[in-house]
């Protein structure tokens, strides 16, 4: 098991290692939305957590970068967005396998996703457990070793709303087998498979209740399966130069699109909204 720094709260070895949290009292989490919505839309992505070795160099990272402000509680740090919560960064020790983005997606029933997860040649990083206020929620890589937070949470989903300018735009996971992936995430998560013509290209969408949630991107060999993130901007371009000024990596970019690898490793896209018409994926 990795070594943790003293600082290291519970809810940090739920993501990213397999471990239990009997020794110490988790951290409160906050529920989704302000008002309970009591609405399960599973296939959502409701929520997304940062883990990092180096709270305070994200949070000047994406403050500057999105404009993003930053609400510290115990032992986790929320992530707000014109005043509304939009994610969460966690504090991990530095031999976790770097930072990264974990999506947080919605499941009727984390027990059951769970077992499917470990049935299907995925792996069950932590079992299923309650948060009190967030939900239950259990940690999975799934068979290509992608990491996924599966929640079903205490008091419903936040409603779907146009993503504005500075919050999550769409989900894409990158991954070596499109097929096999297609055919995992529409048993695990209810998903609709779908291609579309994107830019003339067909891009594979997985759809649930009626709207497109996420993509499908076959992943050059060096890149390992992840679920990559995109945060809507007005100028992907502009704000790629300014994350490279912040400290940030630009590994991809064209006029509507980059990706980026911040300061800490973590990846993270961005995009304006013209290049997906698909709809939000939180």
């Amino acid at each position: 098991m990795p070594a943790f720094s003293p600082r290291t709260a519970c809810l940090a070895l739920l993501l990213a290692t397999a471990s239990a949290c009997a020794s110490s009292s988790p951290p409160r989490l906050p529920p989704l939305t302000a008002e309970p919505t009591r609405a399960v839309s599973a296939g959502k992505f409701v929520w997304v957590d940062l883990v990092t070795e180096d709270v305070a160099t994200a949070r000047s990272f994406y403050g500057a970068l999105f404009g993003w402000s930053f609400r510290a509680g115990d032992r986790y740090t929320e992530i707000v967005h014109q005043g509304q919560p939009i994610g969460g960064v966690v504090e991990a020790a530095s031999d976790v396998g770097g930072s990264r983005w974990v999506g947080n997606l919605s499941v009727a029933d984390v027990d059951r996703a769970a077992d499917f997860v470990r049935e299907h040649g995925g792996v069950v990083l932590r079992e299923p457990v309650e948060a009190p206020e967030r939900g239950r929620l259990a940690l999975v890589r799934d068979p290509e070793g992608a990491l996924l937070l599966l929640l079903r949470s205490t008091g419903g989903d936040p409603p779907d709303a146009e993503p504005e300018t500075g919050s999550w735009l769409w989900r894409e996971l990158w991954t070596q087998d499109v097929e096999a992936a297609k055919a995992f995430y529409t048993q695990l998560a209810g998903y609709q498979a779908e291609t579309v013509q994107l830019e003339g290209h067909a891009y594979p969408v997985l759809s649930a209740g009626g709207k497109p949630r996420a993509g499908l991107v076959a992943a050059p060999p060096e890149v390992r399966a992840q679920w990559l993130p995109y945060v809507r901007v007005a100028d992907p371009e502009a704000l790629a130069r300014r994350a490279e000024q912040l400290g940030a990596r630009i590994v991809m970019q064209d006029e509507n699109t980059a990706i980026l690898v911040d300061p800490l490793g973590a990846p993270i896209g961005i995009q304006s909204w013209e290049t997906i018409q698909t709809g939000a994926a939180q």
